[in-house]
């Protein structure tokens, strides 16, 4: 579930809590909220209270070790347990009165009110902020807001059906709805951000252009690097892309270097510096995930200009031939 997906929820979820209990009554009748009421004022209120208690005099107790004392909250202790266990039986044995008429109507009006609530609902494609009212920008983070509610960026463009809120493409006839669009723009711009901020920061290597998307870059550790794109379960699309990528190292003069010259380990020199773009373990994450690894000043084994010694001539002569 993304973030956006989480503030649409969350919402909902606080919009139906906090109404709940005005509507409930009406909802579901007068015969659960009393058994349900009655059960836990009877027994699991008490049994909490005296749980409580117990806890404290047990810790003084056992303290002072009076383990007499110890024995006889623990067991008044189980004896609430049981009498709380008791009461939710209780309340189960009541809900099952409850007819499958009034459960529609409890759900139902849980429905229209949530749907109430999310006429005018945004949710901000940027920080993620759930904003209910007619403005523009987040007052969060300052991004612009999609013009569209949440509740109308479930209305499918194509056939008209009202989907359910968050959904991504059409139950009717399959088109991408205007919240996916939504999300998927923010993402692009988010993407772009990224790209920028590796100009920026990395500016010794060539920026990712090999497909992908949800784009990370962070700094592990002084001068080491890592990048990662995603490839939404498509394994062969994220090999290739590294494939590519090293491709576009080497048009850039990235090269093998040092003792042990490998296709994952390429190297260059930039101002003195020895730059390192690491694919060895590209996949040692998930494997649709590729993570790149950049290293400033960090020259392979051997130097970067490491030259293999020529293999020593043996000498001529019968002395070479005997000891050479």
């Amino acid at each position: 579930m993304g973030l956006f997906d989480k503030a649409l929820k969350d919402v909902v979820g606080k919009t139906v809590q906090n109404t709940v209990g005005k509507n409930v009554q009406n909802a579901v009748g007068k015969g659960i909220q009393n058994a349900v009421g009655k059960a836990v004022e009877g027994a699991v209120r008490p049994a909490a209270d005296k749980l409580a208690g117990k806890a404290v005099e047990t810790v003084s107790g056992a303290a002072e070790g009076k383990l007499g004392e110890l024995k006889t909250a623990l067991g008044e202790a189980n004896t609430a347990m049981a009498e709380a266990n008791a009461a939710m039986g209780e309340a189960q044995e009541a809900a099952k009165g409850v007819s499958e008429e009034q459960w529609n109507q409890a759900f139902s009006l849980f429905e229209g009110m949530a749907n109430n609530m999310m006429k005018d609902l945004k949710v901000c494609p940027a920080c993620e902020e759930p904003i209910k009212g007619d403005v523009k920008f987040c007052p969060k983070c300052g991004a612009k807001l999609p013009e569209l509610t949440v509740t109308q960026m479930a209305l499918c463009p194509k056939c008209g059906k009202q989907n359910a809120v968050g959904t991504d493409f059409c139950t009717d006839c399959g088109a991408k709805l205007p919240y996916r669009e939504v999300r998927e723009e923010a993402q692009r711009t988010k993407d772009a951000a990224i790209l920028a901020k590796w100009g920026e920061t990395l500016p010794q290597f060539p920026t990712w252009d090999c497909g992908g998307g949800h784009f990370d870059l962070c700094e592990l550790e002084e001068g080491r690097f890592c990048f990662s794109a995603w490839f939404d379960g498509d394994g062969d699309a994220a090999q290739q892309s590294v494939r590519q990528y090293r491709a576009r190292l080497k048009e850039a003069g990235f090269q093998k270097a040092g003792q042990y010259p490998s296709e994952e380990h390429l190297y260059k020199m930039s101002d003195g510096i020895c730059c390192h773009a690491d694919t060895e373990h590209c996949f040692e994450g998930d494997s649709d995930a590729p993570s790149v690894y950049f290293l400033l000043n960090d020259e392979p084994t051997g130097g970067f200009h490491y030259v293999k010694p020529e293999p020593k001539k043996k000498s001529g002569g019968l002395l070479g031939s005997l000891f050479g």
